[in-house]
């Protein structure tokens, strides 16, 4: 067993992602958690997709909290979040409940409903 709780935050920069993120905040404070924070891009969207996590990395540093953000392309958020819960033995995920997709907008909480039924740990939907 770890000594923290150990929390997987999907990000995309939507407004319910950054909701997803301050909930991952407000319970590492509570129990002295580790955040990391994985940002799924299509292609072509890399440059994107680091500056978004820019705004991440400064509210984490200047929170205090242990974490980590990466960067991942593939086509398939869901998979990937599912994937690294498991191999890196997170014990939440965090997501919002609709987010922007690799174009325009994603059908409503197709993410997030996959990682619900998938996902190997507790996952908290953030609703906006």
């Amino acid at each position: 067993m770890h000594d923290k709780m150990r929390i997987l935050v999907g990000y995309d920069a939507s407004i319910q992602s950054r909701k997803a993120l301050h909930e991952a905040i407000t319970i590492a404070r509570e129990f002295s958690g580790y955040i990391k924070v994985i940002h799924v891009y299509g292609r072509g969207m890399k440059e994107k997709a680091e500056v978004s996590v820019i705004e991440v990395k400064e509210v984490l540093k200047q929170e205090k909290i242990s974490h980590d953000v990466e960067i991942v392309q593939n086509s398939d958020p869901a998979k990937t979040l599912e994937i690294t819960a498991k191999r890196e033995n997170f014990d939440l995920i965090i997501l919002g409940s609709r987010g922007l997709g690799n174009t325009v907008s994603m059908l409503l909480g197709s993410v997030s409903r996959q990682v619900v039924s998938n996902a190997q740990c507790n996952v908290l939907v953030a609703k906006k």
